[in-house]
């Protein structure tokens, strides 16, 4: 089970758990491969957003692709998708499975393409893995896109709510065992930070969403997590609705990530 921790120096929290290298993922995704390769998901959120922004047509990279399938579906939405991970046999997989799209194996921190390229770029759960922060990754995403164009950056969130249960002591403080860092799998970040980051690398922002409030909730409370049980027994289409909801009411303030949308303005 992981486990967090507070940093209170840089304002954030530190899950524990594995560290989140190639092998890791390797593991991680082939175990959802089967089902997700089987029925892959119509991300019709991302595609809604994405639309909001750029028209079909517009180049776009999802730079830690996992499994290809939000790149399937920019695929289909009339995007020239393309996407890069470094777990190999995830890329391998992919590539088996949907020859057509363009995914490839390599690094988010050097992005083999010309300066400028993308209109778009969406990042899922990335930057908070990396132990010594991201800006090596915001350095390639503001080369890549093109001045104007559209980052999506999605990342765990401390949230105003789990801030709250930081400043009553409700997680542990980090310590300076470096042993800890062995356990490290991601961090939780402010997005005010994130955002104030990203500004230094020349983008601005163009809108914030907190989303998963409801998982983000179930982490630490028990009776939400036993109401996040009862609902999974629904059919999808009723937690899909409650989790919408839930987000609409309270993603600000409690949800599990946040999602910036950053237009380069340099």
């Amino acid at each position: 089970m992981r486990r967090k921790l507070y940093d209170p120096l840089s304002n954030r929290l530190l899950y524990l758990d594995r560290e989140a290298n190639e092998q890791f993922w390797d593991e991680k995704w082939e175990t959802s491969a089967k089902v997700t390769f089987a029925s892959p998901p119509r991300h019709g959120l991302t595609i809604r957003i994405t639309r909001r922004y750029l028209p079909p047509g517009s180049r776009v990279l999802e730079g830690g692709c996992g499994l290809g399938d939000v790149v399937n579906a920019l695929d289909k939405a009339g995007y020239v998708a393309a996407g890069i991970d470094y777990a190999p046999k995830v890329v391998q997989a992919i590539n088996a499975h949907w020859p057509h799209l363009n995914v490839t194996e390599g690094d988010v921190r050097h992005l083999p393409c010309e300066d400028g390229y993308y209109d778009g770029y969406w990042s899922f759960g990335v930057i908070e893995h990396f132990p010594d922060g991201y800006d090596a990754i915001a350095r390639e995403m503001q080369r890549a896109l093109r001045p104007g164009g559209y980052l999506f950056l999605s990342f765990p969130s401390f949230n105003p709510f789990r801030q709250l249960r930081a400043a009553a002591g409700k997680y542990p403080h980090l310590s300076v065992n470096p042993e800890v860092m062995s356990e490290f799998y991601q961090y939780a970040l402010t997005p005010s930070d994130v955002q104030a980051n990203f500004e230094c690398f020349g983008f601005e922002l163009v809108e914030q969403r907190g989303m998963c409030s409801l998982g983000a909730l179930a982490e630490d409370w028990p009776l939400v997590a036993a109401a996040q049980r009862v609902l999974d027994r629904f059919p999808s289409r009723v937690a899909t609705g409650v989790s919408m909801a839930m987000d609409m009411l309270m993603g600000r303030y409690a949800g599990h990530s946040c999602l910036l949308v950053l237009r380069r303005t340099s």
